[in-house]
């Protein structure tokens, strides 16, 4: 294979799955513009060798799976390909039904050039006369992420992404067998200590976007799955919080008993969960960071809380709702910018 001469010698891969010719034509004008270009056959089957052979007499490297294991998995048997061939190489994916130009992966090849130490990402504007489920599942799903990690990204569904050679390793590591993992790329962008970097391309639907294996409620519901993990934590610990209050309160229990009982219970778990579950990191620094906001927490919950319950003592259970709804945004921005951190 020829050296590649696109910006930065970044390699493009390609992972297929019962692919037609616009794969074909894809790694033609790839391999015209001196790019090198990885493809993985995820398991298409004999009926699809055809597709393949011809883009390996275009001097395309192809490696393939016995059997469909998913775009998760076909992207890290391309990654793992690559760095055995070739080491420390920035890497461009692109998907193989004809959305991405050539033209589109050289700017975010040039891109990932230019600003090394991010994932870039080729984003979609959503114009026009986008596919409904392409709307909608990247709508939802952009709005979640950026809620969630307090990183705006425009694209969170593009398979058009620059990695840069420093993080293939950690890409390599991360879970997900399907469409989860280039969700997961995002949402670890923190721990693999990478920027997030956008570049508009071209919005490309053929055939009303016939030729994409994405399903808009199965996958959608991975990638969900994936985000809700951030913050289902919080949920369960504020549900712990108010039930053990309620249950202290019935059995007779004073107030401020109740109240500091079950926000101490909770707390324990909540930091639990967030340092094995969640943000999967935490020492001595993030436990004494977590005592803290707890403690700070606590002295403003009980505070609100009994000023609320003052003016109506027969609501002085239900009075903890919005407070505690106010401290959980709260607590959740606390922990993910200051308390779970590197």
């Amino acid at each position: 294979m020829r050296s590649a001469t696109a910006p930065g010698g970044a390699t493009i891969l390609i992972p297929a799955y019962k692919p037609d010719r616009r794969l074909v034509s894809l790694v033609d004008e790839l391999r015209g513009r001196g790019l090198d270009v990885l493809v993985v056959d995820d398991g298409s089957g004999a009926a699809y060798s055809d597709i393949f052979q011809q883009a390996r007499a275009l001097g395309a490297d192809v490696v393939s799976h016995a059997v469909n294991l998913g775009k998760g998995r076909a992207l890290k048997t391309g990654l793992n390909a690559l760095m055995l061939r070739y080491g420390a190489r920035d890497v461009v994916t692109a998907d193989a039904d004809g959305q991405h130009t050539a033209g589109d992966i050289l700017k975010v090849a040039a891109l990932l050039e230019r600003r090394p130490g991010a994932l870039a990402l080729g984003v979609r504007a959503f114009a026009g006369k986008a596919p409904l489920k392409s709307l909608v599942g990247n709508g939802i799903t952009r709005l979640a992420f950026t809620w969630i990690t307090g990183v705006r990204c425009r694209d969170t569904q593009t398979g058009l992404r620059g990695l840069p050679a420093s993080s293939l390793p950690d890409m390599m590591r991360l879970p997900g067998e399907r469409y989860e993992y280039e969700m997961n790329m995002l949402l670890q962008l923190k721990e693999m200590k990478l920027e997030l970097a956008e570049e508009p391309i071209e919005t490309v639907y053929i055939d009303g976007n016939k030729g994409s294996h994405f399903n808009a409620l199965r996958d959608a519901a991975r990638i969900m799955a994936a985000l809700m993990r951030f913050g289902l934590s919080s949920v369960i610990s504020l549900a712990a919080d108010w039930l053990l209050y309620a249950a202290f309160l019935g059995a007779g229990l004073g107030f401020g008993f109740a109240y500091a009982s079950a926000r101490v219970i909770s707390a324990l778990l909540n930091f639990t969960l967030n340092r094995t579950v969640v943000f999967r990191k935490g020492g001595r620094r993030s436990a004494l960071r977590y005592a803290a906001l707890a403690v700070a927490q606590m002295i403003a919950g009980a505070l609100l809380t009994h000023l609320l319950s003052s003016v109506s003592p027969r609501f002085a259970l239900w009075v903890k709702l919005p407070v505690d709804a106010l401290l959980f945004i709260i607590n959740f921005y606390v922990q993910r910018e200051w308390i779970f951190t590197d």
